[in-house]
């Protein structure tokens, strides 16, 4: 399966300016609730607070989110002015990101100071930063605010401003070690540590299939184009046929005509540069045709794998240029397949090497039978020739319709997209790569049915 440039499988993709922006207005939210908080606590509960410190601290978180909210913005528009033909994708560097979290880690680690240590049931806050780094960061930014968060939580068991309402709690700060502190600190690092793992394998989960979930709808609208460029391709075939046909009877008629009375030779040489054309038209028609799947709808029969390669081979027009690898076992297997459908396939690939090769260069085809499992076989084809290889964009397009690397007139670009089509429509793939020093390797692999 091709990929597209911009959907390479990775393990995580770099935060773009969505998904800052999206960031920043969690924070807003998680800020609202911290005022909330402190207000409720403050002035509801008359519970005695140290405000100056808090809101500071509330305020800080504020400033960094008004920051970061200007640079995905900023980000987002500078890429919104570039082509929509090519967008490229708009990353922030997940430095900036974790950064604010780790950030978001020591103002909690101070909110928490402030407001009675790890007693405040306000800890469990730290398990939304690793979560959130989780879904948005890479796993080492992960593991970086999961460790901040462990060293906040124990830091706060010893160090905190002591607030009455939780005075007599075995978690607050001057209260002595034993089994519970102990206890909560190695649950609160366990927490975080399975917290990061599952989240950070969840989302990872997520993004590969939405890139494989972008992978197939590209393959499949590339399909659709396909389709349909082989569908108009085999309408203008049927629908030229029938002139061309009726060109070529009158022109017979008027050549068995002509030749019962005196005719210059420039008019007979002219008359068979008529026939050679209308037979060209023909097989241009034909081979136009067959993109609609005529050949790939032969039924299947059995026949031995030698058949088909002697099929292919000896009805080309340099047989002798091709040099066929293959024992004795796998040319007399036998298997249900398109003997027509596949030869001609096969026989496009040869005569892509022998063009790209030179006079004196052959073409190798080695075939092989490989398992796929208990009972699976598959029948592996490699066709190698000694040609300039193929460029990367080359490789890119590949099979479509109508593109070729030929000069004008020695070939319409359909061998490729036709062979593809025989391959996959029998279930196997079709890949082609560069040879080392040169040359191009095209490898088939078919499910062969007994």
């Amino acid at each position: 399966m091709r990929l597209s440039a911009d959907l390479k499988p990775q393990s995580f993709a770099e935060p773009n300016a969505s998904t800052a922006i999206w960031f920043t207005q969690l924070r807003w939210v998680a800020i609202a609730g911290q005022l909330l908080a402190i207000g409720f606590v403050w002035l509801v509960l008359a519970i005695e607070l140290p405000i100056t410190p808090l809101l500071c601290l509330v305020l800080c978180t504020a400033i960094s989110n008004i920051a970061l909210w200007w640079m995905a913005r900023s980000s987002s528009a500078a890429t919104g002015h570039r082509s929509h033909d090519n967008p490229p994708v708009d990353p922030i560097d997940s430095k900036w990101l974790g950064s604010v979290l780790l950030f978001d880690v020591a103002t909690l680690t101070g909110l928490l100071y402030c407001t009675g240590g790890a007693a405040n049931p306000f800890i469990f806050f730290y398990f939304a930063n690793i979560a959130v780094a989780g879904v948005i960061l890479s796993r080492f930014w992960v593991f970086i605010v999961t460790s901040a968060s462990v060293v906040g939580g124990a830091w706060l068991l010893e160090n905190a401003i002591a607030i009455g309402v939780f005075a007599g709690s075995p978690l607050v700060h001057d209260s002595p070690w034993g089994v519970t502190k102990l206890a909560f600190l190695i649950a609160f690092a366990t927490c975080c540590g399975v917290l990061a793992y599952f989240v950070s394998m969840l989302a990872l989960e997520v993004r590969q299939r939405d890139r494989r979930l972008a992978i197939s709808e590209k393959d499949r609208e590339r399909s659709q184009r396909l389709e349909a460029l082989a569908t108009l391709a085999a309408g203008a075939g049927h629908e030229l046929a029938s002139p061309l046909s009726t060109i070529a009877v009158i022109a017979g008629e008027l050549s068995r005509t002509l030749e019962k009375h005196d005719m210059p030779d420039k008019v007979r040489r002219d008359f068979g540069l008529i026939r050679e054309e209308l037979n060209r038209c023909k097989e241009v028609l034909h081979r136009m045709k067959s993109g609609a799947g005529e050949a790939a709808a032969e039924r299947l029969r059995p026949v031995t794998l030698s058949e088909i390669l002697q099929e292919s081979v000896l009805a080309m027009r340099e047989p002798s240029r091709i040099a066929i690898e293959m024992e004795k076992a796998v040319g007399d297997y036998k298997a249900m397949l398109p003997k027509q459908a596949l030869s001609q396939a096969l026989r496009n690939l040869l005569q892509n090497g022998l063009d790209a090769s030179l006079p004196n260069q052959s073409v190798r085809l080695h075939s092989t039978i490989v398992l796929a499992g208990e009972e699976r076989r598959n029948w592996l084809i490699e066709i190698s020739d000694s040609g300039m290889g193929l460029s990367d964009d080359v490789l890119r397009r590949i099979g479509e319709p109508f593109f070729t690397t030929k000069e004008v007139g020695e070939g319409m670009g359909l061998g490729v997209f036709l062979t593809r089509n025989v391959i996959h429509g029998l279930g196997g793939e079709l890949k082609f790569t560069r040879s080392e020093p040169s040359g191009t390797q095209c490898t088939i692999t078919l499910p062969l049915t007994t």
